[in-house]
């Protein structure tokens, strides 16, 4: 077992006790009726609980992009890593490399230069053998962010990985509660 720290970003609603007790909270296009949200987006890794892994930059981050107008909260968890209900697209390379065959698949099937990430994630759950409770990736830009830690000749460099997600699919990775461990108020609340 590796506990792992993680925070969820949310919107600052100044409903601070309600979040703590009722929390960690589960994005969705639907509301659980099944009625459309109005103005909201595709989850890119499915219906679940997001949140960002051992770094809280990476949720700061998400708040001032996201949230910068009305304010942010970020809430603290952990999750056991090494569970093998993980679906590890950043440590576990055969995983990893699963995915990408089955991108390689879908792409020849029907005939794609490109295929998106939630196309293949749903087809793998569709294909029955998809048991698991959460999905860690790291999406990153077109350029690769390198540390100052070269290899001999100076041609390669150590990569940052940074603003590694998971959506966890239900609650059963979850281990300790649900905790508000920042708030930042939005401008309009701010004094001088």
């Amino acid at each position: 077992m590796k506990t792992t720290e993680i925070y969820q970003t949310l919107e600052d609603r100044q409903n601070y006790e309600e979040v703590e007790q009722h929390g960690p909270y589960f994005c969705s296009v639907t509301y659980p009726n099944g009625i459309l949200k109005k103005g909201s987006k595709q989850p890119w890794l499915g219906n679940g609980y997001y949140f960002w892994d051992t770094r809280i930059c990476d949720a700061h981050w998400w708040g001032n992009n996201v949230y910068n107008r009305n304010g942010y909260i970020i809430c603290h968890t952990t999750y056991d890593q090494h569970s093998p209900l993980l679906y590890d697209l950043v440590g576990n390379v055969d995983q990893f490399d699963e995915f990408i065959k089955c991108a390689d698949l879908i792409k020849e099937k029907r005939n794609l230069s490109r295929v998106s990430f939630p196309v293949v994630l749903k087809y793998l759950k569709k294909t029955g053998n998809f048991n698991f409770s959460a999905i860690r990736v790291w999406p990153h830009p077109d350029y690769l962010n390198k540390t100052s830690v070269s290899f001999p000749d100076n041609k390669l460099f150590l990569g940052k990985a940074e603003k590694i997600q998971i959506c966890f699919f239900d609650k059963q990775l979850l281990i300790n509660p649900y905790k508000i461990v920042y708030r930042k108020n939005s401008a309009a609340e701010q004094t001088i």
